[in-house]
Formats: structure tokens, sequence, C-alpha cells
């Protein structure tokens, strides 16, 4: 075949059904795959291994899936030769996500890596990932996998460390994994034969069956690991904000965005600090103000171009923010710290 996909360029889709393969491609595997990931799953990148030769394109990238909606979710099985599949910051900036995504090794091995956990699979194991983090996949071998998309509300909602367990791989050799994987494998080869009230309630009884699983889990994983990513996480956030406080454009948006982070858990990151994001810009903004205005090189500057230099538009409305939280207004506490060193002397 030449000049053309063997299939159309992918679309998402409704469709009960959907399958994609790069078999026939006369050109760019990497590309093609790399579309079918954001149109059938999430926005990543595919590309072959680090360190490896590039494979010519006659000789081909061979990968293929069949994504079907089951029980009111996405549950597809993909097989594919050796390589790289990154959710990079950069696309989680651009095509933010919200959903879990469970992938479950049938053939093969990987390795998954997400902030600063690692799980090694094999066959049979699984693991969680959260697309509104950036996560890397690598497989060095030929895999089959199953992958099944989850709403975020609909895993929250039912346990309360899926957050926090993801890129931890489950076993079915031993422990709460062994419950999960055959209710899966099961939907994932005969659920399109099942009718949709029976394959909604056996759906339901695997979400509850890995919401049991995470939370077995938790008390080993999500205490002291979590407290750390969560520490790190925070210090990034105030670092991104404090580079901006003379931005009085800086949305807590395009913060998380930038970030790599979903909204809500920048929101829970500074909630875990006793405030909120705004409030500490806030709170950073009017402290710079305070040590410019007692700073020798800005004694020339008037009020109003000190408080553009920390993110106000608005003179008055810095000169309410700053009285409101030092108890003077900008220019009393101007002249009070101006002269408290000659009366030291």
């Amino acid at each position: 075949m030449t000049g053309s996909a063997p299939f159309p360029a992918p679309q998402r889709s409704d469709d009960a059904e959907r399958r994609f393969t790069t078999l026939g491609l006369d050109h760019d595997p990497w590309d093609y795959w790399s579309e079918v990931t954001r149109t059938a799953f999430v926005a990543m990148r595919a590309a072959a291994l680090p360190g490896t030769v590039p494979v010519p394109v006659k000789h081909g990238f061979a990968a293929s899936a069949v994504a079907r909606v089951t029980g009111g979710l996405l549950v597809s099985t993909m097989r594919a030769d050796p390589h790289e599949a990154a959710r990079t910051p950069d696309l989680v900036r651009r095509a933010a996500g919200e959903d879990f995504f469970l992938t479950l090794l049938t053939e093969g091995s990987a390795r998954l890596r997400q902030g600063d956990r690692a799980a090694d699979m094999g066959p049979g194991d699984f693991a969680l990932v959260d697309s509104a983090h950036p996560y890397v996949f690598r497989f060095d071998s030929p895999f089959r996998s199953v992958v099944l998309q989850i709403p975020r509300a609909m895993l929250t909602s039912r346990c309360t460390v899926a957050e926090h367990v993801t890129a931890v791989p489950f076993r079915t050799a031993r422990g709460t994994g062994a419950f999960v994987t055959p209710v899966l494998c099961a939907l994932a080869e005969q659920g399109h034969d099942l009718d949709e009230a029976t394959a909604a309630s056996f759906m339901r009884n695997l979400l509850d069956l890995l919401a049991t699983a995470c939370d077995a889990l938790g008390p080993d994983i999500s205490g002291k690991a979590s407290a750390a990513v969560h520490r790190r996480d925070l210090h990034k956030a105030k670092a991104y904000l404090a580079d901006r406080l003379h931005d009085p454009g800086v949305t807590l948006l395009t913060a998380s965005h930038d970030l790599g982070f979903s909204l809500r858990y920048l929101h829970e990151l500074f909630h875990e600090a006793d405030t909120t994001p705004r409030a500490w810009l806030y709170a950073q903004r009017l402290d710079r103000a305070r040590a410019m205005l007692s700073g020798a090189g800005y004694d020339a500057q008037s009020i109003g171009s000190v408080a553009l230099r920390v993110g106000f538009k608005d003179a008055s409305h810095f000169s309410r923010a700053f009285k409101s939280r030092f108890g003077t207004s900008p220019a009393t506490y101007r002249r009070t710290a101006v002269r408290a060193p000659s009366e030291n002397v």
C-alpha cells in the first residue's frame, strides 16, 4: 500500500469500537502512533528507545490497538514493538488531562516512571498513571497490554489514595492485584458480548475492586512518599509564582499548566500549607513591596511605581492592601523605615 495510511488519520469518536495499526504505513509510524494515543487515549509522544538506531520506514514500527467502550468506559487492547511513550510536561501544559489510566501488561516487560516513583512491570502486573502529571513508559521488548481509562471522580470517589499510588506495580501473582486482573481481562476479551446494563455492572465492580486494592496499598505508600512529593511540588509552585510577582496577568490556570499540575492539585498543595495559591501570591507581593519601600535602591520611586513592580495595576488598591496587612500606609511605612536608621545613629 502506498500514498496513505491503512486507516484515515485517527479521529476522536463515540463509536463503540475503533481499530488502529501501523501496518502498511509508508510514512513515519511514530507520528501516526503518537496521533493514535492522542485521539484514543491522551496526548503522548511515541518514539524509538533512546540510544537505538531508527528503523527504516519500510521495515516499520509494528503497533496496533483496538479501543472499545465497555460498561461506559474505554477499554483498549494494544500490542507493539519496543518503544518509549512519554506524556511530557509540554504535553500536559498543552493538553490537560484529568483521567487515570490503568495499564495491565499481558506480555513483555515495561518500566514506568511518574513523579519520584518507578515501576518495573512484567506479565500480569498493572499500574495506574495520572494524566494530570508527566509520565514515561519504556517498553524494552514487544508487548501486549490492556488499558482502562478511568475518569478521575469515578476512582477518587471510591478510594482516598488513588493519586498517591500511581507508578506503583500491582502484582497478579500475589496481593490484591490478583482480584482485579481477571475481571479486567474478561471485560477486554468478552465485554462486547454483554448487554449494556450487565457490562456497566461488571465495570462498577471492577472499579470497586481496584479502589480496594489501592486502599490496601495506601498505608504503606501514601504517607511518607506522598508527603515528600507534595513538599517538592509545593516548593516548585512557590518558586514559579515568586518569579512572577511583577506580572499582574499571571493566572492560576496558566501556572498549573506551566507546572504540569492540574488546577485542583495546585490548590491542594497550598491547602496543605494552610493557605491558597492566590493568598500566598498576594502576601509575597506585599512582602516584596515592604522590602522595596525600606530599601535605599527604591527611595526615589513613587508608591505607584513600587505597586507596579509587585504586580498591582492600581496604586490605591495596593495602598489599601498594604495597610490591611501591615497596619500602616505605604507612604507612612517608607517615612518610618527611612527615619529609623538615622535615629539610631
